[in-house]
């Protein structure tokens, strides 16, 4: 059935205005993406003229300095367990965590948070229960494929959300849109195979709502939007959010292109040139002097030169200034960043413990307000997999609660003795062991039944020896008189 675009607010309407945000926003995106995985080199155009071996140089300078900016946060962001309004969830909720682990999230809850740090934003779809594992589906969902509308006042409520992609093993492509309530199926032949189907060149692009046609219709269990948001760094203008190193990207530009300079004063050093002063440039019977063969780079040769010609060769380029540079720039974007120098320089470590005491303390801020904003994210997804569920009391978005590892990192050592200290202070065991020892709510209750088990064994220690001296205060073996 033909898609109608133009009644505001149907599906139609949503499909046409979202794919449109969609498209233009996907070369953003893919430019982050590429400055994450490292696929952007020295910003110096490859045009016809230059060489493939220069080319082969822009290469090899690649530094990815953006994949430690943003793994130095996705590292101290890990999930561990869910709190709700269920009754006998101190520890945490262990049907919320059942969900967690069936959707492979103690995994793949680090691509969510990878895309959202390198990209700005990422994506997660909440479906119905499935029969396999047991539990609602919950899929990490890439930027470029997936877009929502909010509600202009209420800023973390979608009102409206797309999924756009190309199904290659049945060669279509695939939309559903979201309103509230309702799930819209569409489909479309692929025009181009293999072709990115956003390139606007494209025979019949994406973005042209009119050649794709309605395939089926859902209702859902509630009438909300099951796609949540991960943005990072937003700004109160909604339409804007930002990956870690997005403001930065001139100062990598300026990181590659210096050490595309090393390398090239370093190559053409390989070689160094030589020149000839003084000599002839014609022999005696008035022919040209092909120097190049003569001066034959090889073990068994031997030159002969005129006796007033000179040879002269190039001399060394000190690559210490430009090596200092280098590091200059890395420093810089450690500060601008807040990602501790070992991070980027490994060779850093030597300095102070102070100072990296502090590196670190800007690190652990900056990963406890990305924590904050997913917080809220993870929340509505867990709350959209519990109604989908049919469990409105776990689904309580204000009971709801987080639980994460601690962006800090101790030794053992410096855990102990916090431990001990707080414990002597009147801290109790459980709470110790959660924000010292930083255990997970399973490794606590684990913790607990094994201490619980040691305390039944020395009972029963206890009782065998009172049974073996009678009264438990006479010598081991002495049997009780009368």
């Amino acid at each position: 059935m033909p898609i109608d675009v133009t009644e505001p607010g149907s599906p139609g309407w949503w499909f046409d205005r979202l794919l449109r945000r969609l498209a233009d926003r996907r070369a953003h995106y893919d430019r982050l993406d590429a400055y994450y995985d490292g696929r952007v080199g020295p910003p110096v155009p490859a045009a016809k003229s230059i060489s493939q071996a220069y080319q082969r140089l822009m290469r090899v300078s690649r530094t990815n300095f953006a994949e430690l900016v943003v793994e130095a946060v996705q590292e101290r962001m890990e999930v561990i367990g869910f709190r709700t309004g269920a009754a006998g969830d101190d520890l945490g909720d262990q049907e919320a965590m059942r969900i967690w682990q069936a959707n492979s999230l103690p995994a793949d809850s680090s691509l969510v948070h990878t895309a959202s740090l390198s990209m700005g934003m990422s994506y997660v779809i909440v479906g119905p229960v499935d029969e396999e594992i047991g539990a609602p589906v919950i899929t990490p969902e890439d930027p470029r494929e997936v877009i929502v509308e909010t509600d202009p006042v209420r800023r973390r409520k979608p009102i409206a959300a797309l999924k756009v992609f190309r199904d290659d093993t049945a060669g279509v492509d695939r939309a559903y849109v979201f309103v509230p309530g309702q799930l819209w199926r569409a489909v479309r032949a692929a025009p181009d195979a293999g072709a990115d189907p956003f390139d606007p060149a494209s025979s019949v692009p994406v973005m042209d709502a009119t050649s794709w046609d309605w395939e089926s219709a859902q209702l859902l269990p509630f009438e909300m939007v099951p796609v949540v948001g991960f943005p990072n760094r937003p700004k109160l203008n909604r339409q804007v959010t930002r990956g870690e190193f997005e403001a930065h990207l001139p100062l990598l530009d300026r990181i590659n292109y210096t050490v595309l300079q090393r390398v090239e004063i370093a190559t053409l050093q390989a070689f160094r040139q030589r020149a000839l002063r003084g000599g002839p440039t014609h022999d005696e019977h008035g022919n040209e002097i092909d120097y190049d063969d003569i001066f034959e780079s090889d073990p068994g040769a031997i030159w002969h030169i005129p006796e007033t010609a000179e040879l002269w060769e190039s001399g060394q380029v000190d690559l210490g200034p430009v090596r200092q540079a280098i590091r200059d720039d890395v420093q810089d974007l450690a500060a601008v960043t807040r990602t501790p120098l070992y991070y980027l320089i490994p060779d850093s470590s030597s300095g102070s413990a102070e100072g990296a005491a502090l590196a670190r303390e800007g690190l652990v801020f900056k990963a406890r307000s990305r924590i904050a904003e997913a917080s809220e994210a993870w929340r509505q997804v867990m709350s959209l997999a519990f109604l989908m569920a049919g469990d409105e009391e776990r689904a309580n978005r204000a009971a709801l609660e987080v639980i994460w590892a601690k962006p800090e990192r101790w030794s053992l050592s410096e855990r102990a003795d916090a431990a001990a200290k707080a414990m002597a202070g009147g801290l109790s065991r459980r709470e110790a062991l959660r924000t010292v020892w930083q255990f997970t709510p399973t490794q606590i209750e684990q913790v607990e039944a094994d201490l619980a088990a040691e305390a039944l064994m020395a009972q029963g220690a206890e009782a065998m020896a009172t049974l073996v001296t009678g009264s438990g205060t006479g010598t081991p073996g002495e049997q009780p008189v009368g």
